[in-house]
């Protein structure tokens, strides 16, 4: 019987979530939507003449990104206009009253949390990459009226050495499939020269750059150059690390999953390349989806703090709470990127500050 009663409870409790999450995720996404996104519609209508459906499909593909952020909001709206009505019923003090703890009664709200997580992990991983891969095509077609070419354009590839100094520069103006185009190589590592490598067009073929029809000038300390040679072909081995990031140049790490993502970031290390920002992105891809569980942590009790009020507390909290949220989000995201903390911190602060709160006033409302 008691087992019955607290599979009841659960079910009564996380049944109230729904309405209020659907509610909060459609109007932040909607006010989200329109004032981030009806610009780029007027812009592709009027100014570029593209089809009314393919506009609002291309801003369609920007929904999953949007609804993403908006998820968290929701699970700490519901969670706190529900355990707000439910205090103001007196049901919770019911339920205390019957030898329900209150950290049992949390169950429910961190099972909701911990579902709307994966949810939110799910979207960001499967759907959010592929639509902002589509959208970036269909607006190229839309403004060019021509299909997105599938190579890079003006690559340019930085070879450290451990100590970060720099050996050499590969810069390559056109790449698609296998074949190169307008390459120029700048070689550091011979000690009072410079030697530089141009070519017209090469290929890349087993982790070697062949080029073809082009010259090799020695450029002494004093700028003076010292040799000029000409080949046909010249094999430059040993680059392979240049061919991943090429072939990913073309793809934003909001393109990406997460797989993807640290795939780039492997490469990127190798080249001792790797820069704040791409790690921030990388560790936000588990911060963000989490933060559905931090702040169904954190709005349950203070949904409790209007004991027995029938006023709008619950909205005000989760006002404070969201902007508290997203003021986090963004100045340690900018203090992470600038290498003021570590990146794992910038992605992970907005999560440790809002779950502590929740967690100092779920203690002293459990007494």
């Amino acid at each position: 019987m008691m087992s019955l009663q607290v599979k009841l409870l659960d079910r009564y409790i996380a049944n109230e979530f729904w309405q209020p999450l659907l509610f909060g995720i459609g109007i932040v996404t909607g006010v989200w939507f329109g004032a981030d996104q009806l610009k780029t519609i007027f812009n592709l209508i009027m100014r570029s003449g593209v089809p009314l459906d393919l506009a609002f499909t291309i801003i369609g593909l920007h929904l999953p990104a949007i609804i993403v952020l908006t998820i968290p909001i929701g699970v700490l709206l519901g969670t706190l206009l529900v355990f707000n009505r439910l205090s103001g019923d007196s049901e919770i003090i019911a339920l205390r009253t019957n030898g329900v703890s209150f950290y049992r009664i949390m169950v429910a709200p961190l099972l909701f949390g911990l579902f709307t997580s994966f949810v939110s992990f799910g979207l960001n991983e499967l759907v959010v990459p592929l639509a902002n891969r589509t959208s970036k095509k269909l607006e190229f077609l839309a403004l060019y009226k021509a299909e997105m070419p599938s190579g890079t354009a003006n690559f340019t590839y930085m070879q450290r050495n451990k100590n970060l100094q720099l050996e050499r520069v590969y810069y390559v103006d056109k790449f698609q499939d296998s074949r190169l185009q307008n390459v120029i190589i700048l070689d550091f590592t011979r000690s009072a020269l410079v030697q530089i490598i141009a070519a017209s067009d090469g290929t890349f073929k087993h982790g070697e750059w062949i080029l073809n029809n082009g010259r090799t000038y020695a450029v002494s300390g004093t700028s003076d150059v010292t040799r000029i040679l000409q080949f046909e072909k010249l094999r430059i081995p040993g680059i392979q690390n240049a061919q991943k990031l090429m072939e990913a140049g073309h793809i934003q790490p909001t393109e990406m999953n997460m797989w993807e993502l640290g795939s780039y970031i492997d490469s990127l290390k190798q080249a001792n390349a790797l820069s704040n920002d791409i790690l921030v992105r990388y560790y936000q891809k588990f911060s963000q989806p989490l933060a559905c569980l931090i702040v169904a942590l954190a709005g349950a009790p203070l949904g409790l703090l209007g004991r027995r009020s029938r006023s709008n507390i619950g909205l005000i909290y989760s006002a404070v709470i969201v902007f508290l949220y997203y003021v986090l989000q963004s100045t340690s995201g900018a203090m992470g990127e600038a290498g003021r903390i570590h990146p794992m911190l910038a992605a992970w602060l907005p999560n440790i500050v809002i779950g502590t709160l929740g967690t100092i006033i779920l203690y002293f409302k459990a007494k």
